[in-house]
């Protein structure tokens, strides 16, 4: 079998591990220190706020990294780190020490973030480049599986014991996943898709084989609407995403649903968004990212309505299906396009600032759904911005991606 698809095994291991810990598992965290400390929802949103602000800031150095000295290395020091601030978590006994933890943990979820893996499984593949990316980011919904098990875990033994055991399984995955990845196919002796390297002889292969000779120079890049474009969406995506993944459960709770039941919708978001990430991934690897992209955010705002009226018990499971499978299918739809309009000279710079300015959304997000909480009583006035916003990106899809659509297909000729 073809490396690649090893690395995209371990990208979905450590997804798997990252999305059950850092990315959906925070929403179980919630009762647990709120009864335990007395602390407002606002005060442990906050977290989440710095989870976005820490990952965001890091994602623009990390894809910098990753295109000067590969992934191995990163993702060994970001594994450390979580371990680490895991084991201080289950030491918990103030405010000051639950951010300090968190600090350290999100500081080590950059090195297992979609930023570094994405920038190298995009070096892996070009042809199949979607569909890569697909398998790989479905770790990260995987892990929402592990929703239940974690509220399950929590009432049996703690929530001190379970952050306990969270340290020790970052030390044990993380250190598998940094030995066998490789950032490269050089690195074994092939080219991109398994392409022998007799077959590129005079050919940069990770430095531009398949870039449109329009976008030469990073800055070309980053100066183009296309780019800002698929960055707005990236963000106000995210500002969606981890509100509502952050909030789920104390939501639906707030509304009458069982702490049970509120899991298994926190669970089955992620769940649903493998379908997306992995659908995404391989239609767009056949039809226009802009189609897809339009398709994918009005899944989302019909997802979003149906999450404020989720009173109405029959519309919990169209919730997560449509909410579910567009986010996903986004997740993975933001580092095809930017591969497909820009190639893959400076992917890895290109997709850490994209993420990186993405997190902007991921700060403000869960911060301003607990804020709407503590003032109004209720949750209403976050969702509908949600709606807002991402309803405000349609017409930038429409025309802007058409045009840069022409250019590149131009460009290729």
């Amino acid at each position: 079998m073809f490396y690649g698809w090893w690395v995209v095994i371990l990208a979905f291991l450590a997804g798997g591990f990252g999305g059950a810990t850092i990315w959906y598992g925070f929403t179980a965290f919630f009762d647990p220190l709120i009864k335990e400390f007395g602390w407002s929802y606002t005060a442990v949103s906050l977290a989440a706020s710095l989870r976005g602000a820490e990952i965001g800031l890091l994602d623009l150095a990390v894809g910098f990294l990753v295109d000067r000295f590969g992934g191995r290395v990163i993702i060994l020091a970001g594994s450390v780190l979580i371990g680490t601030g895991y084991l201080i978590l289950s030491q918990v006994n103030s405010l000051a020490t639950f951010y300090v933890s968190f600090i350290i943990i999100f500081l080590g979820g950059s090195g297992i973030s979609n930023t570094v893996f994405f920038s190298v499984i995009s070096r892996w593949f070009h042809k199949r480049r979607g569909l890569a990316l697909g398998l790989a980011t479905m770790g990260i919904g995987a892990g929402g599986f592990a929703l239940p098990g974690i509220v399950y875990l929590m009432n049996l033994v703690g929530f001190r014991k379970t952050f306990l055991i969270f340290g020790i399984a970052a030390f044990v995955i993380g250190g598998i996943t940094a030995f066998f990845v490789r950032s490269r196919p050089e690195d074994i002796g092939r080219g991109p898709d398994g392409t022998p390297l007799e077959q590129v002889v005079g050919v940069e292969v990770n430095a531009g084989v398949n870039s449109p000779p329009r976008y030469q120079h990073f800055r070309e890049a980053i100066s183009s609407t296309a780019f800002w474009t698929i960055t707005y969406i990236s963000l106000t995506c995210a500002f969606s995403l981890i509100m509502v993944t952050t909030h789920v459960m104390p939501y639906l709770e707030h509304i009458g649903y069982s702490r049970q039941t509120a899991s298994i919708v926190a669970m089955m978001i992620p769940v649903m968004s493998m379908a997306g990430r992995l659908g995404g991934g391989w239609v767009s690897d056949h039809i226009s990212h802009r189609l897809m992209f339009i398709l994918l955010v009005i899944g989302q705002i019909m997802g979003i309505v149906l999450f404020f009226y989720a009173g109405l018990s029959f519309l919990l499971i169209p919730f997560v299906v449509l909410y579910g499978i567009s986010y996903g299918g986004i997740v993975v739809l933001r580092p095809a396009a930017l591969g497909r309009y820009f190639g893959s000279r400076f992917i890895g710079s290109l997709i850490g600032l994209c993420l990186g300015m993405s997190q902007l959304g991921s700060i403000g997000g869960p911060l301003f759904a607990g804020w709407v909480f503590d003032t109004t009583g209720d949750y209403n006035l976050a969702w509908v911005l949600s709606g807002v916003l991402l309803i405000l990106s349609l017409p930038l899809l429409v025309f802007v991606l058409k045009q840069a659509e022409a250019r590149k297909d131009k460009s290729s000729e």
